[in-house]
């Protein structure tokens, strides 16, 4: 596909997914099937994106930033499915749907040119674990920023939903969080010879993880856990940095080539 066609494509996706979102939000008008088939348009649409990738490069798409976010877009739908099975967090399904607008508006403005060289470092078996875990909390941490937003408007019984639905969001971040800590310092040993380096993106890594883990502390304290929504936006802010930084700004990071 030219790099018109996959963009396209891409601005296509986003606008089901904002149209689900819209819909979602009309439910009481609108017959929930509508939301529901406009998402999955939206996703098949993205998934296609990560299917091209995947049979350009004949590997699994995570090795550049337009890479990763392709693949971030289709991460929505199968988790909140599951968040439904587990959480009975149906209700947050307009959340996933904009979030995954979002990350796909993103894609419209980034190269779209889809074959990438493997870098020698990315050839390990400990490669496709680490991304997919940090996609999951990553995914599951934008959920819990819009959530947290919106719980500034939220009073009584509502403010208390939308309180759980951010608790349940980060106990998803976290541990799969620190599960790419773990992963990502035993690949670090296996192609540099040491498990941290301190670098720029390791650095910021671990500072987002451990404000999530703050957060976990604060909400389970009685006195603190009405503060604790601040640190799933500060949280937030981490994931950004983290997953930006030593990319766009090219802060000499080990990580960066994957930009």
């Amino acid at each position: 596909m030219t790099p018109t066609v996959l963009k396209l494509i891409a601005l296509l996706a986003a606008i089901f997914y904002y149209s689900a979102f819209i819909t979602e939000l009309l439910k009481k008008k609108c017959p929930v099937i509508i939301s529901r088939g406009l998402w999955i348009v939206g996703f098949a649409l993205n998934a296609t994106l990560v299917i091209n990738n995947y049979l350009n490069n004949g590997y699994v798409p995570f090795v550049s930033m337009y890479q990763v976010l392709t693949f971030l877009g289709v991460c929505f739908l199968p988790i909140w499915l599951l968040m439904r099975f587990l959480r009975g967090s149906g209700w947050m399904a307009p959340y996933f749907m904009f979030a995954a607008g979002f990350v796909m508006t993103g894609l419209c403005f980034m190269d779209a040119e889809s074959v990438w060289e493997f870098a020698p470092a990315l050839q390990s078996p400990f490669f496709i674990p680490h991304v997919l875990v940090y996609m999951i909390s990553y995914c599951m941490g934008a959920v819990a920023f819009i959530l947290a937003i919106l719980s500034f408007f939220k009073h009584g019984s509502e403010l208390s939903r939308y309180e759980s639905g951010i608790y349940d969001c980060i106990t998803v971040v976290f541990p799969f969080m620190t599960m790419g800590l773990f992963f990502g310092s035993i690949w670090a040993n296996e192609i540099w010879g040491h498990f941290w380096s301190w670098d720029t993106k390791e650095n910021f890594s671990l500072a987002t993880w451990g404000l999530y883990m703050v957060y976990l502390h604060f909400y389970r304290h009685p006195k603190l856990k009405k503060h604790a929504r601040y640190l799933a936006l500060v949280g937030f802010a981490g994931i950004i940095v983290t997953f930006l930084f030593a990319n766009v700004l090219n802060t000499g990071s080990v990580h960066s080539y994957s930009s």
